[in-house]
């Protein structure tokens, strides 16, 4: 028996939230232990800052994934291979295998086939405009405004289980609203690219 199974016979979003939280807390105490204030693994990649912000908005979007489990293997090895072939990579680079556009064009390739089987599975359980605008909304709260990353999620979470809880996740007239909110999601990601990456040089 799902003891986290609701009544509509989804599972509950708290588990998967749960963990995402406690791994923001353990990467935030492993990185103080060793007196990094920031996450530089984008940062450091020597290419244009706009296709660094949206590269980063794609790590957006594997959150809200993992907030939106899915009991798919595809999906968990497609995420697995993501993270092991981007630090194979990172590998490779520092060893002086491959150059610097050849290890940022490997960076960028398996970030995308790691969201092309997001994407689908998404789409197969009707949730794929939500997620992209989650995500979207999510990149731009935080990497144009700066929002406190504990603040965000937490509230995130909270929407979604609401939405979940009130089955407005299923609702046709809900649903009806999410094409026209995942495009204003991108509309906003793009935007806030081309105002902080490029306007603003």
């Amino acid at each position: 028996m799902n003891n986290w199974a609701l009544d509509n016979g989804s599972c509950s979003f708290i588990p998967a939230a749960f963990c995402v939280i406690v791994t923001m807390i353990l990467a935030d105490l492993v990185a103080k232990s060793y007196g990094t204030k920031r996450s530089r693994t984008i940062r450091d990649l020597k290419a244009p800052q706009w296709s660094q912000y949206l590269m980063s908005s794609a790590q957006f979007h594997a959150t809200v994934h993992c907030i939106l489990i899915s009991d798919s293997v595809s999906v968990q090895i497609a995420a697995l291979t993501v993270v092991q072939l981007s630090a194979f990579g990172m590998t490779m680079r520092r060893k002086g295998f491959i150059s610097q556009k050849e290890g940022v064009f490997l960076y960028a390739l398996v970030l995308v086939v790691g969201m092309v089987v997001i994407f689908d599975d998404l789409k197969r359980r009707s949730i794929f405009n939500l997620a992209l605008f989650v995500g979207n909304l999510t990149a731009v709260l935080r990497m144009y405004f700066g929002m406190n990353k504990y603040i965000m999620w937490v509230g995130v979470i909270v929407i979604l289980f609401c939405l979940q809880k009130k089955e407005m996740l299923s609702d046709d007239a809900f649903s009806r609203t999410l094409p026209l909110l995942n495009v204003s999601g991108w509309f906003l990601l793009v935007g806030s690219c081309y105002w902080k990456c490029i306007r603003r040089q």
